[in-house]
């Protein structure tokens, strides 16, 4: 599942490159955690399937950075998905452009937002999964 996360961030790094207006670096973040959301679930996978140490201690540092990384997006993506980007009002009486890439705004930071709890979660697991099996070895 993390890795499938990280897919999807990954794939939303496009969408948000395009969008960000208010924070010109913000398509970063999501390439950032989706590689290392990738990275982390290889080595969980890896983990699990021939449990050695030295590929414990890097299953569990990869799952401290996915953890401090997926943080990090969770303050940014909350920040861009609450902050109302500043357009020219709109002339037209309906199908307005600016609130069309408004709403669009939204929804990219909304996903991204959802997808980067759900990686939160499956990081805090995968970490203490790799710690456990650390003390057993």
């Amino acid at each position: 599942m993390v890795i499938l996360l990280g897919l999807f961030q990954l794939l939303l790094t496009i969408p948000t490159y395009s969008s960000s207006i208010d924070m010109k670096y913000m398509f970063v973040c999501p390439l950032c955690i989706g590689s290392v959301s990738v990275i982390a679930g290889s080595f969980g996978m890896a983990s699990e399937r021939t449990p050695r140490k030295a590929l414990l201690n890097i299953c569990l540092i990869s799952g401290i950075a996915g953890l401090v990384g997926t943080l990090i997006g969770l303050v940014l993506y909350s920040y861009a998905a609450n902050t109302s980007l500043v357009l020219p009002p709109c002339s037209q009486d309906s199908g307005c452009p600016e609130e069309v890439f408004q709403s669009f705004y939204k929804a990219i930071s909304g996903q991204l937002l959802f997808y980067d709890i759900a990686a939160l979660v499956l990081h805090c697991f995968q970490t203490f999964s790799a710690f456990k099996g650390l003390r057993k070895h």
